[in-house]
């Protein structure tokens, strides 16, 4: 093998050089790893807290459930955001968290919905998720946490927990 000035390479040279690479490469994916995991985990604990605090989501369906009025700017979800406000009820298949129950989880969405998608996204609520049993909940659609957060309206009708995008 020849390099552009005419030389020849020597295959030792050849192999120091493919040793290089793949090492590079796997650094790249190590650092990517790290990364991702860290930042998965910030988001976990966010989840974690909108869900469970005093003034958390989980408060607020119990405050309303009791009777309470629903609030007129509806419930900000400040974070995490690029996450789902997702529900699980009656029959469907349900995170470890509510089982036999109906519950609401924030959590990761599967990106490709084609093989089995459910049974994964109830992987990622168990694993990165939060979630919180909620037996009256209506089924609603998944809401996107957008960046700078979104408002949830909460509402009881006809003794069911109600949510939707304010």
């Amino acid at each position: 093998m020849k390099n552009r000035k005419g030389t020849t390479l020597l295959p030792e040279e050849v192999l120091k050089i493919v040793v290089a690479i793949i090492c590079i490469g796997f650094l790249v994916f190590l650092l990517i790893s790290i990364y991702l995991s860290a930042t998965g985990d910030q988001k976990k604990k966010q989840a974690e807290e909108i869900m469970n605090s005093n003034n958390g989501l989980k408060a607020e369906i119990e405050r309303v459930n009791a009777g309470g009025a629903p609030l007129e700017q509806g419930k900000l979800i400040p974070n995490p955001s690029g996450w789902y406000v997702l529900s699980f009820t009656n029959g469907e298949t349900k995170p470890n968290k509510c089982v036999e129950e109906n519950c609401i989880c924030i959590c990761e969405a599967v990106t490709f919905e084609i093989f089995n998608w459910q049974k994964r996204q109830i992987e990622k609520c168990d694993d990165k998720g939060s979630c919180v049993v909620v037996s009256n909940l209506e089924n609603f659609e998944k809401i996107k946490i957008e960046k700078g957060g979104i408002a949830l309206s909460i509402t009881k009708v006809n003794e069911e927990i109600e949510i939707k995008r304010k």
